[in-house]
């Protein structure tokens, strides 16, 4: 039973480094997106309460750790009590929350609609959202020569090496970019919260197991140093043979 302890000790222990790496991972995409983010917005409000989650995180482990290190039970079963509430507050975000960045993208096509209506008056616009996209077009290059328009130079791409001289055209349309972008923040984000998760629940069950372990070890040493090995008898504290020989002394 202690070689099972000792590795699923050392085993949570490295599962809370994982788990710590992660919530670092977390209040350092928080804070990058707190200095871009416009304060009193649904974005700010993001960016905070992820900053939040990730010192929590940090905290957590760092209590979970103590426990395994020390041997404690009581602080094991403090810590399995607070990845239920973690648990429980990730799953709230997951089913009632969403990044307000996805919830904003109508935002950014409304701006691609207008930038691209509006070409034959400002053209500026639609250039600028280009070279900030990467893209040409509403949905292709092709968009331009239509309307019998000289294909601009943010449609261009940069040269990717110094000798390289010929102009090569970005193939996809601003209107597909920006939805590859939607998708590629939607899964990234929820990769890395149910990556959380699932560390969460394995290190719940790691606890479990270690705590029911403990408990186990603890009862076997109470029931050690009180059961009397075979062949040693236990002396009494007090009895009227010892009060005699005390008292005879006593009298030489």
């Amino acid at each position: 039973m202690n070689g099972c302890y000792n590795t699923i000790k050392y085993t949570g222990l490295l599962s809370n480094l994982v788990y710590m790496l992660l919530g670092i991972g977390v209040m350092s995409g928080a804070g990058l997106g707190l200095q871009v983010a416009e304060p009193n917005t649904p974005e700010h409000t993001y960016f905070v309460k992820s900053l939040v989650l990730g010192g929590t995180i940090c905290m957590i482990v760092m209590f979970g750790c103590y426990g395994m290190v020390c041997n404690l039970l009581c602080v094991n079963l403090l810590f399995t009590l607070f990845i239920l509430m973690a648990l429980a507050a990730e799953y709230l975000q997951l089913h009632h929350y969403h990044n307000p960045s996805l919830q904003n993208s109508g935002g950014a096509w409304q701006q691609l609609e207008l930038a691209w209506h509006g070409l034959d008056r400002q053209p500026e616009q639609m250039h600028r959202y280009e070279a900030s996209r990467h893209c040409c077009g509403y949905n292709s290059p092709d968009d331009y020569r239509r309307l019998h328009l000289l294909v601009p130079s943010s449609c261009y791409q940069e040269p990717s090496t110094a000798n390289d001289t010929a102009q090569h055209i970005y193939p996809r349309g601003c209107l597909e970019t920006l939805s590859h972008s939607q998708r590629y923040i939607q899964q990234r984000d929820k990769l890395y919260m149910w990556s959380i998760v699932g560390l969460e629940i394995f290190i719940l069950l790691q606890t479990v197991a270690l705590s029911v372990l403990l408990f186990r070890l603890r009862q076997r040493q109470r029931l050690a140093q009180r059961q009397v090995p075979p062949g040693v008898r236990r002396e009494p504290r007090s009895n009227h043979v010892t009060g005699s020989r005390a008292q005879l002394l006593n009298e030489v």
